[in-house]
């Protein structure tokens, strides 16, 4: 029956039901801070539901299409619950630690990293840039099907199960410890507008309506790139080499575009580099599991030989 249920549920089905229950708890503990908390505990337990009809109706289906969704269907769910922590940030605490990031930069740097790359912008880094922050919310989707269509299936979905982890690591940050981001700390002390094209308007336009004001720590957008480039490497080269300087683009962008501090970025890099570490040995043990118990059955089959 275990051995069953180990096939039939994926390890990324396996950590929303945690993430989901983790979050439940702490909207219950702290219900008192959220109006219509009902209605949160109603959603993740309508996502747990999901997740189970999606894994038990799916899994043996022959259709190319239901083969498909049941292996993509988490980026949905991974937009869905960065939608619901918009309206968790304040959870736990009423107020942001924008103060705290700056004073601790401020200390370590001695400079406030948004105010010094003022005097680099100009139109066509803007747009260098802003290419590339915009180029994160296709990276996923881009190694996914990379990894997808050349079979490697087993592959893709340890990829989405390490970015799940990395995603789910970064919405609790966002309500443990709630940051907005220089765009708004530190927006009266900025004196240069970034301007630009087409993607630094895209860039600004995708902040404005997708961000969380207080989901800057630490930044998923670092976390998720890590987890992605790392997975290039292993089993697409060519992407490898295609998204790698993107990425590192990509890291500067969230600071010079005013999203991140640094001390964000800092912190996704450690959530991204701490998924890997954690998945890896959970897909080992996975894999390892199996060629165990084929060892001890043929085992007791030559005994009763």
């Amino acid at each position: 029956m275990t051995d069953k249920n180990d096939r039939k549920y994926f390890l990324v089905d396996k950590a929303t039901f945690i993430y989901m229950a983790v979050l439940s708890l702490l909207i219950l503990f702290f219900h008192a801070n959220l109006s219509n908390w009902t209605t949160y505990i109603a959603l993740n337990l309508g996502i747990c539901v999901a997740v189970v009809l999606i894994a038990n109706e799916l899994n043996h289906k022959d259709s190319r299409w239901m083969f498909f969704f049941r292996h993509w269907y988490p980026l949905i769910f991974f937009i869905l619950l960065y939608e619901e922590t918009r309206h968790l940030v304040h959870l736990i605490f009423p107020r942001v630690f924008d103060p705290f990031i700056n004073q601790l930069e401020l200390a370590v740097l001695g400079i406030y990293p948004t105010i010094w790359l003022q005097k680099f912008v100009c139109f066509e880094l803007n747009e260098c840039l802003m290419f590339s922050y915009c180029f994160y919310y296709f990276l996923l989707a881009m190694l996914g099907a990379g990894l997808f269509f050349k079979s490697k299936i087993k592959e893709f979905d340890n990829l989405l199960f390490t970015s799940s982890v990395a995603f789910y690591i970064s919405y609790l940050g966002f309500i443990l410890f709630a940051v907005e981001g220089p765009r708004f700390a530190l927006a009266s002390i900025h004196q240069v507008e970034i301007n630009g094209g087409f993607f630094t308007s895209l860039a600004q336009r995708l902040i404005n309506v997708a961000g969380i004001q207080g989901g800057a720590m630490p930044s998923s957008h670092a976390a998720v790139a890590l987890v992605v480039l790392v997975y290039a490497r292993r089993h697409h080269r060519l992407l490898y080499y295609l998204i790698s300087p993107l990425v590192a683009s990509l890291l500067v962008a969230t600071v010079y575009g005013r999203f991140h501090y640094v001390s964000d970025v800092v912190a996704g890099l450690l959530v991204g580099w701490g998924s890997l570490l954690l998945c890896d040995r959970f897909i080992k043990k996975k894999t390892t599991f199996p060629k165990q118990e084929m060892v001890e059955k043929e085992f007791s089959l030559d005994l009763t030989r």
